[in-house]
C-alpha cells in the first residue's frame, strides 16, 4: 500500500511541469522623429489611433517585429513604427526662440493664397538693418514699394502692412514654447500662445523644422520658419489661408 501512494505522488509529480518565470526583456528608447508620432491599437498605419507620443521621450519598447513595436507610454500601450525610435538621446530643439524669424535677403517667395488675396503672389526679399521688405515686382499700382514689412531685433518681432497701422503679428523676444506673450496693436492687445516652437511643419513649398507656432484667441494661428518668415497662417476652423508654396534664391 505505502508502495503504491509513494508511485502515485512521483506519477503526479512527473505530470506537473516546473515553473520557470521569465522577465519579458524590454529596452527603453527615445522617439527620435521629425514630429510627434501615433499610438495605435495594431501595427498597421490605418489602425486606429490610441494618443500621441511626443518627440523626444521615452517609450519602454516590449517587442518588436516587421517594422513595428509594441510600446508603452506612460499608462498605455500600443504600436509605432520601429524606425521612429532611437536608443541615443536625441537632440532636442530649443524650446525658446530669441531671433531669426524674417527672411533672409535675397529670397523669393510665393504664397497661394497670399498673405492678403486668395490668389498666387509672389514677393522679393530685400533687408535694410532690422527691417525686412517684401516686393510684389508686379503690382498695378506702385511696384517699387514694398507690400508688406517685418521689423526684428532682440526684443520684439513685428509683421504688417508697409506703410499702415495693419499689423498680423507683433509679439516680443523671447518665444517660449506653451507659454503666453502680450501682442500690442495700436487699439488694443491679446494674449498669444506660443503653441510650439520645435513643430516640423510642411507646407507646399516644403518641409520646415522648428517651426515657430503662435495661436490667437480666436483659434487662428500663424507659422514662422528660420530665415523664410512666415509659411502659413489658418483660421480658426483650420482653414489654410495662406500658404508658401515655393521658394526660390534670387539672382
Amino acid at each position: 500500500m505505502v508502495l503504491a501512494i509513494t508511485l502515485l505522488v512521483l506519477s503526479c509529480s512527473l505530470a506537473i511541469p516546473l515553473q520557470t518565470t521569465h522577465a519579458a526583456k524590454t529596452t527603453e528608447m527615445y522617439v527620435n522623429a521629425k514630429t510627434d508620432i501615433f499610438l495605435r491599437s495594431k501595427p498597421d498605419q490605418h489602425a486606429n489611433k490610441l494618443g500621441s507620443i511626443q518627440n523626444h521621450s521615452t517609450v519602454t519598447v516590449l517587442s518588436s517585429k516587421n517594422g513595428w513595436s509594441y510600446v508603452q507610454a506612460g499608462k498605455n500601450k500600443g504600436y509605432v513604427y520601429t524606425s521612429a525610435l532611437s536608443k541615443n538621446i536625441p537632440k532636442a530643439a530649443p524650446s525658446t526662440v530669441t531671433k531669426g524669424l524674417t527672411p533672409v535677403d535675397g529670397l523669393i517667395l510665393t504664397y497661394a493664397p497670399s498673405i492678403l488675396e486668395d490668389k498666387k503672389e509672389t514677393f522679393y526679399v530685400e533687408k535694410e538693418d532690422e527691417f525686412t521688405y517684401l516686393y510684389n515686382r508686379k503690382s498695378p499700382l506702385y511696384p517699387e514699394l514694398s507690400n508688406f514689412t517685418y521689423m526684428e531685433d532682440n526684443n520684439r518681432l513685428m509683421m504688417g502692412v508697409s506703410s499702415s497701422d495693419f499689423i498680423f503679428v507683433n509679439v516680443p523676444y523671447p518665444l517660449k514654447q506653451g507659454t503666453y506673450v502680450t501682442q500690442m496693436d495700436y487699439f488694443s492687445e491679446e494674449q498669444v500662445l506660443v503653441e510650439s516652437t520645435t513643430k516640423t511643419i510642411t507646407v507646399k513649398a516644403g518641409t520646415f523644422r522648428n517651426v515657430v507656432i503662435l495661436r490667437y484667441s480666436n483659434g487662428s494661428r500663424a507659422y514662422f520658419a528660420k530665415g523664410i518668415g512666415l509659411i502659413k497662417i489658418t483660421a480658426g476652423n483650420g482653414k489654410v489661408t495662406t500658404e508658401l508654396v515655393s521658394v526660390k534664391v534670387g539672382k
